[in-house]
């Protein structure tokens, strides 16, 4: 593949005030707003597009004068064939015209998306970007430069309208984002519009792949840029384009604003007991008024579960949720789950109770789920108290040779550790405040007729290791490591 275009801008070229009002905006907002200098390393997601071809073009030059270290990333979303296969062919081939390191990856869209329940739209760039993550990350990058532009930006106001999003997805696309730790999705495109980077690609008698997909209107990106602003331009101002940019303009100051007075106070209104699961306190929660409350919930969505934008009705269903009996649960998409219990809103990973009534023996290992019973003998002298609720010791000749791994029961009756009469597992689980969801994933270890452990909670006074104990039984409750 040969390009007919020269890779440094020409002494004609520069008198074209386009070309320099690009190369200096381009300029002051890399190396004056960010300090990017010759240790920062950039990673340049290049989809083979006029946006992101002008952008990598734009990027070669800045770096040759600043001797920063650039990358092309490219991601194949496998929806268009041969011509997805052509796009990845094209872009490797521009980055080695440039003298570019060239890193790329594939992905089975429609089956991810189908999988997960989400639309098309949402699994590209969900894979696209695990791809951006795990790559700057490989090469301990600095930033992910994206090719967003203006008309991009409006296009996303109006999705998030059409939406019901908030303040946030209102505010447009922000120039500067976290990608990861240490690493910052830039923008420097965003304030120039798709008509001046055409314009600027012929000027530099630029090379690019057209997306036939850009024009599928089962995309609601593509419907709002072909159907909805050219009908609003056309039956309500032309000039609403512009509009819009400086309403997101007015929007990103306002949020950024309220977005610090909740990072200021969000810590007094969370705990977070364990991974994957969230309190936010009601008491204080309704000390601040209901657009509050919302942001609020959105910033502890998007800061503890990465969820990107939450909505009006999802928001309004958690409010709900606050005010209604404890107990209340509500589901906000396949992954995340919030219920009332008491004076907390609780919000958690999705997890499903497993149901398990399983005969096990004294030395041995059950997986159940994300977990493991481990049971093992030990040498008396290895015997000590362990704070770990999910760790615990047993006199071995008290128990059967097998026992029974299973859920609890109303009517479950044991013996605590320390008390001299039975007390029924459900009273127990109230005095020690478990809520209603974590019940369901409460399980016992039992002889045939007794309860010998409640698993994570307490045991039996009557299997406890004692001065006549001889041998002991240490049982271990295991959360399996995730990848």
């Amino acid at each position: 593949m040969k390009f007919n275009f020269n890779q440094n801008i020409e002494k004609e070229q520069l008198k074209s005030p386009l070309i320099n009002d690009f190369l200096s905006a381009c300029e002051d907002f890399l190396i004056k707003e960010l300090a990017i200098d010759k240790t920062y390393k950039v990673v340049l997601a290049v989809s083979g597009g006029v946006d992101s071809t002008v952008m990598l073009d734009l990027l070669y030059q800045v770096q040759r004068k600043y001797k920063f270290e650039i990358y092309v990333a490219h991601f194949n979303h496998k929806l268009r064939g041969s011509s997805s296969d052509a796009d990845q062919e094209f872009v490797e081939q521009l980055a080695k015209y440039y003298g570019i390191e060239f890193y790329y990856s594939s992905g089975k869209v429609k089956e991810y998306a189908k999988k997960n329940a989400i639309s098309i739209e949402v699994a590209a760039r969900s894979l696209r970007y695990n791809f951006f993550e795990k790559t700057t990350r490989t090469l301990k990058a600095d930033f992910l430069i994206t090719a967003h532009t203006a008309d991009d930006n409006i296009e996303t106001f109006f999705i998030n309208l059409l939406r019901g999003s908030g303040l946030t997805g209102l505010s447009g696309i922000p120039k500067v984002r976290k990608l990861i730790k240490n690493v910052r999705v830039i923008r420097p495109l965003i304030s120039f519009s798709k008509e001046n980077i055409i314009e600027y690609a012929k000027l530099r008698k630029l090379q690019w792949r057209e997306d036939e997909s850009n024009d599928w209107l089962e995309f609601t990106r593509n419907k709002v840029r072909h159907r909805l602003i050219p009908f609003l331009e056309n039956e309500f101002n032309q000039s609403i384009a512009n509009n819009i940019k400086r309403v997101t303009t007015f929007l990103q100051g306002a949020d950024e604003f309220i977005s610090n007075f909740i990072e200021d106070y969000y810590q007094n209104l969370i705990e977070i007991p364990q991974e994957d699961k969230v309190l936010l306190h009601i008491p204080k929660l309704n000390t601040y008024n209901h657009y509050l409350q919302g942001e609020i919930i959105s910033y502890l969505l998007k800061k503890n579960f990465e969820i990107g934008q939450v909505n009006f009705s999802q928001i309004d269903r958690i409010i709900e949720i606050k005010n209604a009996e404890t107990g209340a649960i509500f589901e906000i998409n396949k992954f995340i789950t919030c219920y009332k219990d008491r004076n907390h809103l609780i919000f958690t990973k999705n997890r499903i109770p497993l149901s398990v009534n399983s005969v096990i023996e004294k030395n041995s290992i059950f997986n159940l789920g994300d977990y493991t019973l481990k049971l093992e003998e030990i040498p008396l002298n290895k015997f000590h108290i362990d704070n770990d609720q999910n760790i615990e010791f047993f006199d071995f000749d008290k128990l059967p040779v097998t026992l029974r791994l299973r859920n609890w029961e109303e009517g479950d009756t044991f013996q605590p550790l320390g008390m001299s009469g039975t007390k029924k597992i459900s009273d127990f689980l109230i005095d020690k405040k478990v809520d209603n969801f974590q019940k369901s994933f409460i399980y016992v270890l039992s002889t045939r007729e007794e309860i010998v452990w409640v698993i994570g909670q307490q045991i039996s006074d009557k299997f406890k290791v004692s001065k006549e104990t001889k041998r002991v039984l240490k049982a271990q409750f295991i959360e399996n490591k995730r990848n």
